[in-house]
């Protein structure tokens, strides 16, 4: 809900209207503009299509992400272009399939597809291509998340190698005797 409130002044959750208005594709471009991979689209802080979901009605998430597929559509120069039926399902299909996936992760997919990054459209767009890139951006992006894993583990057994080597561990009891020796004597001469 934060990730909705912080485009609202005064912290309250904004309205369906204000929330199109802030998020509509253009301007998805340019908030997420440096999100430009799977493992940044992570740590962006967007919503999830499961957070929009909630705070405002399966019915509402829908039609948005119906948006993307029609500025899509609009954006490409295929000679059959999809029809409002198939718009409808896709989105239903992205919805159910996808939930997961914040609003970096769709602004950079739909990117992705205009820039031919996918491969290029020729002669039409339709729900299978679409879904079939959001698939291969699914994978791409637990690949990241697996990675950013491993990372995070690595990271934390460096730690615990260099706070648990047996010569430091030593060298730290050493240490402790010897102050622990300064102290008593110390003590004694008062």
């Amino acid at each position: 809900m934060s990730q909705i409130e912080k485009y609202k002044p005064g912290g309250e959750v904004a309205t369906a209207s204000q929330f199109l208005d802030n998020f509509s594709p253009g301007k998805c471009l340019r908030i997420f503009h440096k999100a430009d991979t799977p493992a940044l689209t992570m740590k962006s802080g967007a919503p999830t299509l499961a957070t929009i979901k909630k705070e405002y009605s399966e019915d509402f998430l829908q039609a948005y992400i119906a948006v993307w597929i029609v500025n899509l559509n609009d954006f490409t120069n295929a000679s059959r272009k999809m029809s409002p039926s198939q718009i409808e399902e896709t989105a239903i299909f992205i919805l159910q399939d996808y939930y997961y996936l914040n609003l970096a992760d769709i602004n950079l997919v739909f990117k992705r597809i205009k820039k031919g990054e996918f491969g290029q459209l020729f002669a039409e767009l339709d729900g299978v291509k679409i879904l079939s890139w959001f698939e291969k951006y699914a994978n791409e992006r637990a690949t990241a998340a697996v990675e950013n894993e491993i990372s995070g583990a690595g990271n934390f057994r460096d730690d615990y190698e260099r706070t648990n080597d047996p010569q430091r561990e030593k060298i730290k009891n050493q240490q402790a005797v010897g102050f622990h020796i300064q102290q008593l004597h110390s003590s004694n001469k008062k």
